[in-house]
């Protein structure tokens, strides 16, 4: 029988999208630190409405976010760095990895969590710059990511790769084409890399979540008030009311399924799309 009382004890997880106190990221963070493992979160330490496109959503961070988010996980007696990360420039992503390397001896798990709201607009309106954002953050930098952690892992073994897509890609979302196609890519990418890096005992496994009570979801509830001129509990019972649980997800909920797919739980799960949505994309 495995056993899973701090069964992530001595790995090394880099963790993408880190700053937000209540986000995926960070929670994630802290489930995998419960279980034993030494984390380096990465994060933006800077405000980027660039990457917002017309979503008015608030992206970015501080330095003194990231490190505060730095000693929550130390609390679980473990050890852990923040590393100031813009995903979508791959030297900050190799000196990450770097970082990994030098305060831990190398990766054995990777959660690519980093995204920035759906934006886009109607499609025939859709600017460039809202493909190339989605597609930078949400493909390109989990393929660069992966490219620097696989080797890595090869040399010890095996390891876990966890990628944060979300149910929109399954499931139609008008006016946010960039965001769902880019998406759906991580869900493709995950596959080949599950197949191509499996004799390696390298585990690639995805997840859609639904809609969790994130400060990014706190954002977009804010906006919906003052559309529907309703209540923060009227707007979030509308977005649960699809859901079979009637409820939104908590991001310690996201953060615990992240943490059993990294570990030896999960050992025979790999090329996995897993459904975090509380039943909203219930179906065949």
């Amino acid at each position: 029988m495995i056993q899973l009382e701090r069964s992530l004890e001595g790995k090394v997880a880099i963790v993408t999208g880190g700053t937000r106190q209540s986000g995926m990221g960070h929670q994630a963070a802290l489930a995998m630190a419960a279980l034993g493992a030494n984390i380096v979160t990465c994060g933006l330490t800077e405000s980027r409405p660039d990457l917002t496109g017309k979503s008015h959503h608030k992206v970015g961070g501080s330095a003194s976010r990231l490190d505060d988010r730095v000693a929550e996980i130390k609390e679980f007696g473990v050890d852990a760095v923040g590393v100031p990360c813009d995903v979508t420039k791959k030297k900050d992503i190799l000196r990450a990895v770097e970082v990994a390397k030098e305060k831990f001896g190398g990766v054995d798990i990777l959660f690519n969590n980093a995204g920035v709201p759906t934006g886009g607009g109607p499609f025939l309106e859709v600017q460039d710059d809202a493909w190339e954002i989605q597609w930078n953050i949400c493909v390109r930098a989990m393929a660069w990511f992966c490219q620097a952690v696989i080797p890595i892992m090869q040399e010890r073994g095996g390891g876990s790769i966890i990628n944060n897509s979300s149910m929109w890609a399954l499931k139609p979302l008008p006016g946010a084409s960039p965001y769902v196609a880019a998406k759906a890519g991580m869900i493709a990418l995950t596959k080949s890399l599950a197949q191509e890096f499996g004799p390696d005992q390298i585990r690639v496994n995805c997840m859609l979540p639904g809609t969790y009570m994130t400060e990014m979801h706190d954002s977009r509830a804010s906006m919906e008030m003052d559309r529907q001129q309703a209540s923060l509990e009227d707007v979030r019972a509308k977005m649960a009311a699809p859901t079979s649980l009637k409820r939104l997800g908590k991001g310690e909920e996201m953060g615990s399924t992240v943490a059993f797919l990294a570990g030896p739980g999960a050992n025979y799960i790999t090329g996995a799309v897993i459904k975090v949505d509380g039943g909203l994309t219930n179906g065949l």
